[in-house]
């Protein structure tokens, strides 16, 4: 209900009791014809005054109810949108949450870099960018992704020049589950340990371990599916099926495993290969793994046929400074094999280490050594190598690291072919 003004109403109320007033008065003493006169023209004014005051009071009355009835109006129509602003709300949060992003907030570009130079005994001095990679990755929902990695060795590619454009990594990644994910597309086969994991700062030694470039093709990637299914003490597993190799079987390369990579690029996909791997890591700082690789036809020229199997275990610890790795990685081929010696390659290392902090400004030191020992097949005959590496690494922020290192070679893996040769190597390499 609407109220009255308060003031207009007490005004009309005194209007009232002055119109009264004069019909009190004493009546002793009976007005004249002019006092009469004059008394109802006083009273005539204020029965007009008080008119005017009541219809001021109505017309307020009446603004005070158009004021009320907007209000009402506003109210019902602030409601009816907050409803259908909360039913919106609602509705988006069944739908895709990332609808609503710009792609460029989906989407991260990272990558990393190494310049190697190599001082070798009795041989030619080398420097060389080895490596400038960069990637690019992009989130289409909550559980489908996309990552890729593209490289650039050796500065220069192009006919008659020393380096490649490769496309090493390109595939979708869809996490059915906070446990089991699968990648299609491109992707790094799930053997050894620095083939999948390979950045400058994540490892020793300027150049990468000659048993997991050598025996293990790394970096080897191919095409297919692959499935990881991952448990709460730290177990996964991973299955594969891929490309395979194409293993040359004459020549000055016959039988050298890392001479079969196709690197998905036109390769022959006559045969396919499969591949699995356990990993455990439910202890802090341990990580204990085992892979199988199987391809039915190394050769998928069809010119010679046999099969091959790779196996690989290894294990890192970490605690506090001390590291310490090791693996061991072997190719069992059979079949059609001239000569007999290539059936059996297979490599093995270890590597203790230590790392110091400084502090937060001037970062960390590391210092480590490692023993190879492999032996592969190429061309004509077997090669076999012992390799003693010692070194440091120092990182003045996690992502940048410089290093040096010795390295002692026996039984002649080395350029000039001498059965003992040592290299000094120097590099930098950087991951963002």
């Amino acid at each position: 209900m609407n109220k009255p003004n308060k003031t207009l109403t007490a005004a009309a109320a005194l209007a009232v009791a002055s119109l009264l007033t004069p019909l009190t008065a004493p009546a002793d003493e009976p007005p004249s014809q002019e006092e009469l006169w004059r008394l109802v023209q006083e009273q005539q004014k204020q029965i007009a005054e008080l008119k005017a005051l009541v219809q001021a009071t109505r017309t307020e009355a009446e603004k005070a109810s158009e004021t009320a009835a907007t209000v009402r109006g506003d109210l019902q129509q602030t409601r009816a949108q907050l409803d259908a602003t909360t039913a919106a709300v609602e509705q988006a949060g069944t739908q895709d949450t990332s609808a609503g992003e710009g792609w460029w907030q989906r989407t991260s570009i990272g990558g990393y870099g190494e310049l190697h130079a190599n001082f070798i005994e009795n041989g030619d001095d080398a420097i060389d960018f080895h490596r400038f990679v960069l990637f690019v990755d992009h989130r289409f929902n909550d559980w489908v992704s996309f990552f890729s990695e593209l490289e650039v060795e050796h500065v220069l590619s192009g006919n008659g020049k020393p380096g490649e454009v490769e496309l090493e990594q390109a595939f979708i990644r869809l996490d059915w589950s906070d446990r089991f994910s699968t990648d299609a597309g491109l992707f790094l086969v799930p053997v050894g340990i620095i083939n999948e994991t390979h950045e400058p700062n994540t490892f020793y030694g300027v150049e990468r371990n000659l048993v997991e470039s050598n025996i293990i093709p790394t970096t080897w990637w191919e095409a297919g599916i692959k499935g990881n299914y991952r448990l709460d003490n730290g177990l996964s597993f991973d299955l594969g099926i891929t490309s395979g190799l194409n293993v040359p079987t004459s020549g000055g390369s016959a039988y050298r495993i890392r001479s079969g990579r196709q690197k998905v690029a036109k390769a022959l996909f006559n045969e396919q290969a499969v591949v699995g791997r356990v990993k455990y890591t439910g202890v802090p700082g341990l990580e204990l793994a085992g892979s199988l690789y199987y391809q039915d036809n190394m050769d998928q020229t069809g010119a010679t046929d046999f099969s091959g199997l790779l196996s690989t275990v290894h294990g890192i610890y970490q605690r506090d400074g001390f590291g310490l790795r090791a693996l061991y990685a072997r190719w069992d081929l059979s079949g059609d094999l001239v000569p007999a010696d290539a059936e059996s390659q297979y490599g093995w290392y270890i590597e203790p280490s230590y790392r110091w902090r400084f502090s937060d400004f001037y970062g960390e030191l590391g210092v480590f050594a490692r023993y190879s020992d492999f032996q592969y097949f190429q061309g004509s005959g077997i090669r076999e190598n012992e390799v003693l590496t010692v070194g440091v690494n120092y990182w003045p922020t996690g992502n940048v690291v410089l290093k040096a290192d010795i390295q002692h070679f026996d039984n002649g893996n080395n350029n000039a072919g001498n059965d003992s040769e040592r290299a000094v190597n120097l590099g930098v390499g950087y991951q963002f």
